[in-house]
């Protein structure tokens, strides 16, 4: 096996998508760069990857979504996962000095304020920040010799020898020294430089010793999906191809981007067919989740297509507001996306699915908000109505109508008498009559009936709201 004990591994070269990311610029500057180069890089790698990993023709936009967003980027190495490339790394420790967690480590650290050492680490750090490795690895010398155990600082003094100067021995040094000061303060940094320590030992051709290394930032960084990767890559190397493609399960669950990136790892090849074998269980376990939360998602639409289908039938028009074609053609792109077979295309389908939902869970919010108002508008009608039928004393009925058609005699009788008998006599009876008995018997029972409707309505209303 080739070492590379006083120079840099191919893989330790900064990549061509990466060649403009460097240090001399601000920190926001650099993540917004970073990520628009880990899209291109994932574009590409997109075009030339296996059938079974992605078909071609995948958008800018879905890229994307499957990409990196500031936020991630801006965590270092645990945030970039599969976009991180040992050739940025003084950049990746710029970013890692800027997160909340590693401010929060050397608030630990330094517990007793210290005006002129933080005027000194801010100075340091501007240094670096710069790129001028030259000045900055002075005055990291020039602290070492009163800070013995910032962790920090024999870090960058590490990726300063390893990257810069060339020498892996000394950067050896100091990052065994950074995992010791680490240690009794932060996990994730002592994973860190564990992995540093690994990289150079498998430089020096101790790939065990790597091993071993990486298994430990593991045990430390459970979590540290770059360490799943990389301890992955010294198994497939010492041929542990079920090991490795353990981890490799692990590190894919995390970040499916790993997908592109194995298939560019020469460190793979040996384990080919076993990793052809997970790719092959990931795109049959991707397609089925998709298609089992697609059959749930159909069910959704087809529910909220009926309950819009059956407000209308009482009378109210709401399939402008409610129209469920949106969730179909959702589903139809799914469906297309899953026929193309590949793990990325099952990947994106399970994107997109999971926002329809989040949308129709919104919809059946906004309907439901939708019927309670018609509920109200119901109550209120029916409210009136009753209140209007309580106003006239409920008056109708056999007993009123004989009442009034008694005291409707007082002017009927006359007036036909006037009219003449016995024509006129029956004329007038006949309409008092007509009259009685339309206030009487047949205006109540209408206005009864209208309120009998509305509340039969209103009951339909609250049995196709109870099934939203």
């Amino acid at each position: 096996m080739e070492t590379y004990i006083d120079k840099l591994a191919p893989w330790e070269e900064r990549s061509a998508y990466y060649i403009e990311v460097k240090l001399g610029r601000k920190v926001k500057d650099l993540k917004i760069l970073l990520k628009n180069q880990t899209e291109k890089m994932i574009a590409s790698q997109i075009t030339s990857a296996d059938e079974i990993v992605a078909s071609q023709g995948i958008s800018e936009d879905i890229i994307q979504e499957i990409g990196y967003d500031i936020k991630s980027i801006g965590l270092g190495m645990s945030g970039l996962k599969a976009a991180f490339e040992w050739g940025i790394s003084d950049v990746v420790w710029l970013l890692e000095k800027n997160t909340d967690e590693f401010q929060t480590v050397m608030m630990n650290l330094y517990k007793v304020p210290d005006k002129q050492l933080d005027d000194i680490r801010y100075k340091l750090d501007d240094t670096f920040a710069t790129g001028d490795m030259e000045s900055a690895l002075e005055r990291f010398r020039e602290i070492e010799t009163f800070i013995k155990d910032d962790f920090s600082v024999c870090i960058s003094l590490g990726i300063i020898y390893f990257f810069h100067k060339l020498d892996k021995e000394k950067a050896l040094i100091y990052f065994e020294r950074a995992i010791k000061y680490a240690r009794p303060y932060s996990a994730y940094y002592t994973s860190f430089a564990l992995l540093y320590k690994a990289l150079i030992k498998r430089d020096f051709g101790l790939i065990e010793e790597a091993e071993r290394c990486s298994g430990e930032a593991i045990k430390f960084s459970p979590g540290f999906t770059e360490a799943i990767y990389q301890n992955a890559q010294y198994n497939a190397l010492l041929d542990r191809p079920e090991k490795a493609i353990t981890l490799l399960r692990k590190a894919i669950k995390e970040d499916i981007v790993y997908c592109l990136k194995i298939l560019r790892e020469q460190d793979f090849k040996q384990i080919s067919s076993e990793i052809a074998k997970l790719y092959e269980e990931i795109r049959g376990q991707k397609i089925e989740k998709v298609k089992q939360v697609m059959e749930e998602v159909k069910k959704n639409v087809l529910f909220l297509d009926n309950a819009v289908k059956n407000i209308e039938k009482l009378g109210y028009d709401v399939s402008l507001e409610f129209s469920v074609e949106l969730y179909r053609e959702g589903n139809r792109e799914i469906d297309l996306l899953v026929q193309k077979n590949s793990i990325f295309d099952a990947h994106i389908a399970g994107i997109l699915l999971s926002l329809l939902p989040k949308k129709l869970n919104r919809e059946k919010e906004l309907l439901k908000r939708r019927g309670n108002q018609i509920h109200m508008d119901l109550d209120k009608q029916i409210k009136e109505l009753s209140d209007g039928m309580t106003g006239k004393k409920k008056r109708g009925g056999p007993i009123f109508f004989i009442i009034h058609f008694l005291c409707g005699q007082i002017v009927a009788f006359p007036f036909g008498l006037y009219i003449g008998m016995p024509l006129g006599l029956c004329i007038t009876e006949g309409l008092l009559f007509a009259i009685c008995f339309y206030v009487n018997i047949i205006q109540p029972q209408s206005q009864w009936k209208e309120v009998g409707d509305k509340q039969s309505e209103q009951e339909k209303l609250l049995r196709v709201m109870k099934k939203i």
